[in-house]
């Protein structure tokens, strides 16, 4: 498998020196998938595991985070992880701590979500064991790694971005339903159907059905698609002002994001 580098020198912190460990902490829910991980990283020479944990990351304070590169589950991106990941890092920037995310090859929003956190390591699950160790490494010098996959889904992405005119925010709120707005809204936002599904207090199933509504609808192939149809969408009512986006005729209040 062709293993995929992205360098963009000009935003990358020097490198650093090579004669001492990496310290390197996991974050995943899953304790076996923690395990896992653990043991095909501690495999490498220059890795060493400080800390593995999973939800109670978020009772961490930014200064806690004393590492050299955090390997994180794609579902942990979201915005307080990745203001929590901002502090810690404006705070000590001699120190600044590199993201590697492993991420769903094919999962539009939790990349978005990675590239919002400011992650500079990009592994595919399904390539993990292959890819881990040199995603690191890679980071901790500075440099930007991205697993072949991500990075096909990442060039498809953009290409479809260029090229699929925007659709007005009228036309939008005209097809779909109230629900359905929240959803692409929180589409737009880079949030997985984990999250979103949580934030509406619905089932991730119901969140699945939406999706497909809304690609039907706004004439879409694709969820990445309807990703960037969101983020046109929200941006595009965040310009207009809160007063623009508060509902529709004969309809209750909008969910804001």
């Amino acid at each position: 498998m062709i293993q995929t580098e992205m360098r963009p020198e000009a935003t990358c912190p020097a490198p650093r020196l090579a004669t001492r460990s990496i310290r390197l902490a996991i974050v995943e829910e899953d304790p076996l998938v923690r395990a896992g991980v653990s043991a095909i990283v501690q495999s490498h020479e220059r890795i060493e595991v400080i800390d593995e944990v999973g939800l109670s990351w978020r009772g961490m304070t930014a200064a806690e985070w004393d590492v050299d590169v955090l390997l994180v589950g794609g579902e942990f991106l979201d915005d307080a992880f990745g203001k929590t990941l901002a502090r810690r890092n404006g705070s000590r920037p001699e120190t600044e701590v590199g993201l590697v995310a492993v991420l769903q090859a094919d999962d539009a929003a939790m990349l978005r979500s990675a590239v919002m956190c400011s992650a500079r390591g990009f592994v595919d699950r399904e390539t993990s064991h292959l890819d881990i160790g040199r995603a690191v490494c890679e980071v901790y010098e500075g440099r930007t790694y991205v697993s072949s996959s991500i990075a096909e889904t990442l060039v498809g992405w953009v290409a479809r971005g260029v090229h699929r005119e925007r659709l007005p925010v009228p036309q939008i709120e005209a097809a779909l339903t109230e629900r359905e707005l929240q959803i692409l809204e929180a589409l737009g936002d880079g949030m997985s159907n984990t999250a979103i599904a949580r934030r509406l207090h619905i089932q991730e199933a119901t969140v699945r059905s939406h999706t497909y509504h809304i690609l039907n609808k706004l004439n879409l192939s694709t969820r990445t698609e309807a990703v960037l149809a969101g983020y046109n969408y929200v941006h595009g009512i965040r310009l207009q002002g809160p007063d623009k986006r508060a509902q529709k005729p004969g309809k209750g209040p909008r969910y804001k994001a």
